[in-house]
Protein backbone atom coordinates (compact mmCIF):
# COMPACT_ATOMS: atom_id res chain seq x y z
CA UNK A 1 0.00 0.00 0.00
CA UNK A 2 1.31 3.46 -1.18
CA UNK A 3 -0.07 6.45 0.40
CA UNK A 4 1.39 8.65 -2.12
CA UNK A 5 3.80 10.19 -4.20
CA UNK A 6 6.55 12.42 -4.64
CA UNK A 7 9.46 13.48 -6.58
CA UNK A 8 12.65 15.42 -5.97
CA UNK A 9 15.24 15.27 -7.91
CA UNK A 10 13.16 12.57 -10.80
CA UNK A 11 13.35 9.74 -7.99
CA UNK A 12 10.44 8.39 -6.59
CA UNK A 13 10.69 9.61 -2.76
CA UNK A 14 8.58 7.64 0.38
CA UNK A 15 9.03 7.16 3.89
CA UNK A 16 7.73 3.57 6.09
CA UNK A 17 4.41 4.58 7.44
CA UNK A 18 5.61 3.26 10.50
CA UNK A 19 7.91 6.08 11.59
CA UNK A 20 4.78 8.33 11.37
CA UNK A 21 2.79 6.04 13.91
CA UNK A 22 5.93 6.28 16.22
CA UNK A 23 5.61 10.20 15.63
CA UNK A 24 2.30 9.87 16.89
CA UNK A 25 2.92 7.95 19.84
CA UNK A 26 5.97 9.92 20.98
CA UNK A 27 3.26 13.03 21.13
CA UNK A 28 1.13 10.97 22.79
CA UNK A 29 3.49 10.16 25.66
CA UNK A 30 3.85 14.06 26.25
CA UNK A 31 0.47 14.30 26.99
CA UNK A 32 -0.14 15.82 23.53
CA UNK A 33 -3.05 15.07 20.80
CA UNK A 34 -1.93 13.00 17.74
CA UNK A 35 -5.08 14.12 15.73
CA UNK A 36 -3.17 17.03 15.14
CA UNK A 37 -1.00 15.46 13.29
CA UNK A 38 -2.68 13.10 11.38
CA UNK A 39 -5.69 15.94 10.37
CA UNK A 40 -6.64 15.82 7.09
CA UNK A 41 -3.58 13.31 5.98
CA UNK A 42 -6.44 11.08 4.77
CA UNK A 43 -4.40 7.96 6.87
CA UNK A 44 -5.40 6.21 10.04
CA UNK A 45 -3.62 4.34 12.69
CA UNK A 46 -4.26 0.93 11.02
CA UNK A 47 -3.26 2.18 7.49
CA UNK A 48 0.37 2.89 8.97
CA UNK A 49 -0.03 -0.63 10.53
CA UNK A 50 0.31 -2.28 7.32
CA UNK A 51 3.76 -3.74 6.02
CA UNK A 52 3.78 -2.02 3.26
CA UNK A 53 2.14 1.42 3.97
CA UNK A 54 4.71 4.47 2.46
CA UNK A 55 3.73 8.17 3.26
CA UNK A 56 5.32 10.91 0.56
CA UNK A 57 7.54 13.05 1.40
CA UNK A 58 5.63 15.79 1.86
CA UNK A 59 3.10 14.14 4.31
CA UNK A 60 6.24 13.78 6.30
CA UNK A 61 7.36 17.11 6.21
CA UNK A 62 3.68 18.41 7.76
CA UNK A 63 3.70 15.45 10.19
CA UNK A 64 7.41 16.56 11.55
CA UNK A 65 6.50 20.80 11.05
CA UNK A 66 3.14 19.60 13.15
CA UNK A 67 4.88 17.68 15.53
CA UNK A 68 7.78 20.11 16.21
CA UNK A 69 5.54 23.35 17.02
CA UNK A 70 3.24 21.05 19.16
CA UNK A 71 6.23 19.62 20.93
CA UNK A 72 8.05 23.12 21.79
CA UNK A 73 10.77 22.26 23.95
CA UNK A 74 10.07 18.80 24.97
CA UNK A 75 13.18 17.50 23.08
CA UNK A 76 10.84 15.43 20.46
CA UNK A 77 14.20 14.56 18.62
CA UNK A 78 15.53 12.59 21.84
CA UNK A 79 12.49 11.18 22.59
CA UNK A 80 12.11 9.82 19.08
CA UNK A 81 15.44 8.38 19.20
CA UNK A 82 14.44 6.67 22.07
CA UNK A 83 11.35 4.80 20.73
CA UNK A 84 13.17 3.70 18.03
CA UNK A 85 14.06 0.03 17.54
CA UNK A 86 16.37 -1.94 15.40
CA UNK A 87 13.64 -4.13 13.85
CA UNK A 88 11.62 -1.06 13.07
CA UNK A 89 13.74 -0.78 10.44
CA UNK A 90 12.84 -3.22 8.11
CA UNK A 91 15.23 -4.63 5.54
CA UNK A 92 17.77 -2.23 6.60
CA UNK A 93 17.29 -3.22 10.55
CA UNK A 94 18.26 -6.87 9.41
CA UNK A 95 21.68 -5.63 7.35
CA UNK A 96 22.70 -3.57 10.38
CA UNK A 97 21.85 -6.86 12.94
CA UNK A 98 23.38 -9.27 11.36
CA UNK A 99 26.62 -7.13 9.81
CA UNK A 100 29.60 -9.22 10.88
CA UNK A 101 30.94 -5.64 12.61
CA UNK A 102 29.54 -1.99 14.09
CA UNK A 103 31.48 -0.55 11.23
CA UNK A 104 30.07 -2.74 8.16
CA UNK A 105 26.56 -2.13 10.01
CA UNK A 106 27.01 1.53 9.88
CA UNK A 107 27.97 1.71 6.82
CA UNK A 108 25.34 -0.27 5.35
CA UNK A 109 22.58 2.01 6.91
CA UNK A 110 24.41 5.28 5.57
CA UNK A 111 24.49 3.66 2.10
CA UNK A 112 20.39 2.87 2.28
CA UNK A 113 19.70 5.72 4.56
CA UNK A 114 17.50 7.19 1.44
CA UNK A 115 15.07 3.76 2.08
CA UNK A 116 14.42 4.99 5.13
CA UNK A 117 14.71 9.06 6.23
CA UNK A 118 15.26 10.55 2.08
CA UNK A 119 15.03 13.73 3.77
CA UNK A 120 19.30 13.30 4.42
CA UNK A 121 22.50 11.80 3.40
CA UNK A 122 24.76 10.37 5.27
CA UNK A 123 28.64 9.95 5.15
CA UNK A 124 30.72 7.38 6.76
CA UNK A 125 33.94 8.00 7.26
CA UNK A 126 37.19 6.15 9.05
CA UNK A 127 40.87 7.03 10.07
CA UNK A 128 43.35 5.21 12.23
CA UNK A 129 41.54 6.63 15.51
CA UNK A 130 37.74 7.15 14.78
CA UNK A 131 35.02 6.25 12.81
CA UNK A 132 32.26 9.02 11.87
CA UNK A 133 28.88 9.17 10.76
CA UNK A 134 27.66 12.34 9.65
CA UNK A 135 24.30 13.46 8.38
CA UNK A 136 23.28 16.35 6.14
CA UNK A 137 20.04 17.34 5.03
CA UNK A 138 19.06 17.23 1.10
CA UNK A 139 16.36 19.76 1.31
CA UNK A 140 15.90 22.83 2.85
CA UNK A 141 13.87 22.70 5.67
CA UNK A 142 13.15 24.86 8.94
CA UNK A 143 15.36 24.43 11.86
CA UNK A 144 13.03 22.71 14.52
CA UNK A 145 12.51 19.98 12.09
CA UNK A 146 15.99 19.71 10.98
CA UNK A 147 17.29 19.61 14.49
CA UNK A 148 14.25 17.14 15.37
CA UNK A 149 15.21 14.46 12.63
CA UNK A 150 18.79 15.03 13.22
CA UNK A 151 18.58 14.39 16.40
CA UNK A 152 16.62 11.36 16.09
CA UNK A 153 18.78 9.56 13.49
CA UNK A 154 22.49 10.88 15.14
CA UNK A 155 21.19 9.75 18.49
CA UNK A 156 19.05 6.45 17.16
CA UNK A 157 22.39 5.15 16.00
CA UNK A 158 24.00 5.14 19.15
CA UNK A 159 21.00 3.14 20.76
CA UNK A 160 20.68 0.69 17.64
CA UNK A 161 24.86 0.50 18.34
CA UNK A 162 23.84 -0.25 22.13
CA UNK A 163 21.00 -3.08 20.85
CA UNK A 164 23.29 -4.57 18.86
CA UNK A 165 26.22 -5.09 21.07
CA UNK A 166 24.22 -6.03 24.10
CA UNK A 167 26.53 -3.59 25.76
CA UNK A 168 27.43 0.62 26.79
CA UNK A 169 29.22 2.04 24.18
CA UNK A 170 32.95 3.92 25.18
CA UNK A 171 34.16 6.99 24.08
CA UNK A 172 31.40 7.91 21.60
CA UNK A 173 29.84 11.24 21.15
CA UNK A 174 27.22 12.30 18.96
CA UNK A 175 27.91 16.30 17.78
CA UNK A 176 25.63 18.88 16.99
CA UNK A 177 26.07 22.26 15.27
CA UNK A 178 23.56 24.18 17.22
CA UNK A 179 23.80 25.78 20.85
CA UNK A 180 22.66 23.23 23.96
CA UNK A 181 18.96 23.13 23.51
CA UNK A 182 17.25 23.46 27.26
CA UNK A 183 15.50 19.85 27.38
CA UNK A 184 19.03 18.04 26.95
CA UNK A 185 19.81 18.47 30.71
CA UNK A 186 16.52 16.43 31.21
CA UNK A 187 17.96 13.78 28.98
CA UNK A 188 21.49 13.91 29.81
CA UNK A 189 21.14 10.56 31.71
CA UNK A 190 18.48 8.75 29.75
CA UNK A 191 20.87 9.06 26.60
CA UNK A 192 23.67 6.03 26.05
CA UNK A 193 26.18 9.05 24.72
CA UNK A 194 26.66 12.50 25.35
CA UNK A 195 25.96 15.38 22.89
CA UNK A 196 28.12 18.00 22.51
CA UNK A 197 26.69 21.34 21.02
CA UNK A 198 28.44 24.11 19.11
CA UNK A 199 30.45 21.50 16.97
CA UNK A 200 31.30 21.97 13.03
CA UNK A 201 29.30 19.24 11.96
CA UNK A 202 26.51 16.98 12.84
CA UNK A 203 27.70 13.48 13.56
CA UNK A 204 28.34 10.47 15.59
CA UNK A 205 31.76 9.85 16.26
CA UNK A 206 33.22 6.50 17.97
CA UNK A 207 36.64 5.42 18.63
CA UNK A 208 37.85 2.77 15.70
CA UNK A 209 37.48 -0.19 18.14
CA UNK A 210 33.93 0.10 17.69
CA UNK A 211 34.32 -0.37 14.28
CA UNK A 212 35.48 -3.67 14.65
CA UNK A 213 33.06 -4.70 17.40
CA UNK A 214 30.88 -7.77 16.49
CA UNK A 215 27.04 -7.68 16.76
CA UNK A 216 25.32 -10.26 19.09
CA UNK A 217 23.69 -11.53 16.17
CA UNK A 218 26.09 -11.49 13.35
CA UNK A 219 25.55 -13.76 9.97
CA UNK A 220 27.38 -12.53 7.49
CA UNK A 221 25.02 -15.06 5.15
CA UNK A 222 22.08 -13.69 6.77
CA UNK A 223 23.51 -9.80 6.02
CA UNK A 224 24.34 -10.71 2.94
CA UNK A 225 20.69 -11.83 1.93
CA UNK A 226 19.08 -8.48 4.00
CA UNK A 227 21.47 -6.33 1.77
CA UNK A 228 19.94 -8.06 -1.43
CA UNK A 229 16.91 -6.94 0.32
CA UNK A 230 17.54 -3.70 0.23
CA UNK A 231 19.08 -3.39 -3.19
CA UNK A 232 15.83 -4.97 -4.61
CA UNK A 233 13.47 -2.54 -2.33
CA UNK A 234 15.69 -0.24 -3.52
CA UNK A 235 14.86 -0.79 -7.19
CA UNK A 236 10.97 -0.97 -6.72
CA UNK A 237 11.27 2.60 -4.48
CA UNK A 238 12.97 4.98 -7.16
CA UNK A 239 11.76 2.40 -9.86
CA UNK A 240 13.08 5.11 -12.63
CA UNK A 241 16.81 3.98 -13.33
CA UNK A 242 19.45 6.30 -11.91
CA UNK A 243 20.93 8.31 -14.76
CA UNK A 244 24.64 9.17 -15.31
CA UNK A 245 24.34 12.54 -13.26
CA UNK A 246 22.87 10.79 -10.87
CA UNK A 247 25.51 8.52 -9.85
CA UNK A 248 28.08 11.39 -10.34
CA UNK A 249 26.02 13.81 -8.04
CA UNK A 250 25.76 10.69 -4.99
CA UNK A 251 29.38 10.32 -5.88
CA UNK A 252 30.04 14.05 -5.15
CA UNK A 253 27.95 14.15 -2.24
CA UNK A 254 29.37 11.12 -0.59
CA UNK A 255 32.72 12.39 -0.87
CA UNK A 256 34.29 13.49 2.42
CA UNK A 257 33.92 16.71 4.29
CA UNK A 258 36.53 19.00 5.20
CA UNK A 259 38.29 18.84 2.20
CA UNK A 260 38.26 19.82 -1.32
CA UNK A 261 35.55 17.35 -3.78
CA UNK A 262 37.41 15.31 -6.30
CA UNK A 263 38.06 16.99 -9.74
CA UNK A 264 37.02 15.18 -12.85
CA UNK A 265 40.24 13.65 -13.68
CA UNK A 266 39.24 11.79 -9.78
CA UNK A 267 36.04 10.90 -10.69
CA UNK A 268 36.66 9.69 -14.15
CA UNK A 269 39.65 7.43 -12.77
CA UNK A 270 36.97 6.06 -10.26
CA UNK A 271 34.46 5.15 -12.83
CA UNK A 272 37.60 4.02 -14.86
CA UNK A 273 36.42 6.59 -17.71
CA UNK A 274 38.52 9.10 -19.10
CA UNK A 275 37.60 12.56 -18.88
CA UNK A 276 36.19 12.96 -22.30
CA UNK A 277 34.21 10.01 -21.99
CA UNK A 278 32.85 11.45 -18.10
CA UNK A 279 32.34 14.84 -20.19
CA UNK A 280 30.42 13.22 -22.85
CA UNK A 281 27.89 11.32 -20.89
CA UNK A 282 26.86 14.21 -18.51
CA UNK A 283 26.43 15.97 -21.65
CA UNK A 284 24.22 13.73 -22.71
CA UNK A 285 22.19 14.12 -19.36
CA UNK A 286 21.77 17.99 -20.18
CA UNK A 287 24.68 18.64 -17.41
CA UNK A 288 28.48 18.82 -16.79
CA UNK A 289 30.73 17.55 -14.38
CA UNK A 290 31.09 21.62 -13.84
CA UNK A 291 27.66 22.15 -12.75
CA UNK A 292 27.18 18.97 -10.53
CA UNK A 293 30.53 20.12 -8.71
CA UNK A 294 29.10 23.82 -8.09
CA UNK A 295 25.36 22.79 -6.74
CA UNK A 296 27.47 20.40 -4.04
CA UNK A 297 30.10 23.11 -3.34
CA UNK A 298 27.11 26.18 -2.96
CA UNK A 299 25.27 23.55 -0.68
CA UNK A 300 28.37 22.73 1.56
CA UNK A 301 29.20 26.35 1.81
CA UNK A 302 25.62 27.49 2.82
CA UNK A 303 25.38 24.31 5.32
CA UNK A 304 29.02 25.51 6.96
CA UNK A 305 27.55 29.18 6.45
CA UNK A 306 24.76 28.87 8.56
CA UNK A 307 25.70 25.56 10.96
CA UNK A 308 28.98 26.36 11.78
CA UNK A 309 31.35 29.14 13.58
CA UNK A 310 33.77 29.33 10.94
CA UNK A 311 34.85 32.11 9.67
CA UNK A 312 34.56 32.24 5.79
CA UNK A 313 38.09 32.00 4.87
CA UNK A 314 37.96 29.23 6.91
CA UNK A 315 35.09 27.25 5.15
CA UNK A 316 37.07 28.57 1.73
CA UNK A 317 39.84 26.22 3.20
CA UNK A 318 37.63 23.55 3.85
CA UNK A 319 35.98 23.50 0.34
CA UNK A 320 39.48 23.67 -1.65
CA UNK A 321 39.80 27.14 -2.61
CA UNK A 322 43.61 28.71 -2.34
CA UNK A 323 41.83 32.34 -0.94
CA UNK A 324 38.38 34.00 0.65
CA UNK A 325 38.11 36.17 -2.22
CA UNK A 326 38.12 33.25 -5.12
CA UNK A 327 35.71 31.73 -2.93
CA UNK A 328 33.63 34.93 -2.25
CA UNK A 329 33.34 35.46 -6.12
CA UNK A 330 32.17 32.16 -6.76
CA UNK A 331 29.62 32.06 -3.75
CA UNK A 332 28.11 35.52 -5.30
CA UNK A 333 28.35 33.92 -8.70
CA UNK A 334 26.40 30.79 -7.40
CA UNK A 335 23.64 32.46 -5.50
CA UNK A 336 23.74 36.10 -6.29
CA UNK A 337 24.68 37.34 -2.72
CA UNK A 338 28.08 37.26 -0.47
CA UNK A 339 29.16 34.27 1.85
CA UNK A 340 28.80 37.06 4.32
CA UNK A 341 25.34 38.56 3.91
CA UNK A 342 24.07 34.58 3.32
CA UNK A 343 25.07 34.27 6.97
CA UNK A 344 23.34 37.59 7.81
CA UNK A 345 20.28 36.57 6.60
CA UNK A 346 20.21 33.09 8.26
CA UNK A 347 20.72 34.86 10.98
CA UNK A 348 17.76 37.57 10.74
Amino acid sequence: MTLGHDKTGGLFQGIPGIYLLLLCDVIKQFGLNEQDILFDMGVSRSDLLQPDSRITMKMGHLASQRATALAGDLGLGMAYAQALKVTLHGSVGLVAMTSPTIGAALEAMSRFIALRAPFFKAAFETDAQEMMVSLNPTLEMEAPIRTFMTEAILIGVTIMSEQLLGRSLQQTRVEMTGSEPPYYSRFRDRLPVPVLYECARCCVRAPIALFHAVPQLADPAAAELARQQCELEYQQLFPQQESFADKIRRHLQNSPKGKALPTQEEVARRFHLSSRTLKRRLQEDATSFRELLEQEQTLRAKQLLQDTDLDVSGIAYQLGYRDVGTFSTAFKRWTGITPRAFRQSCQG
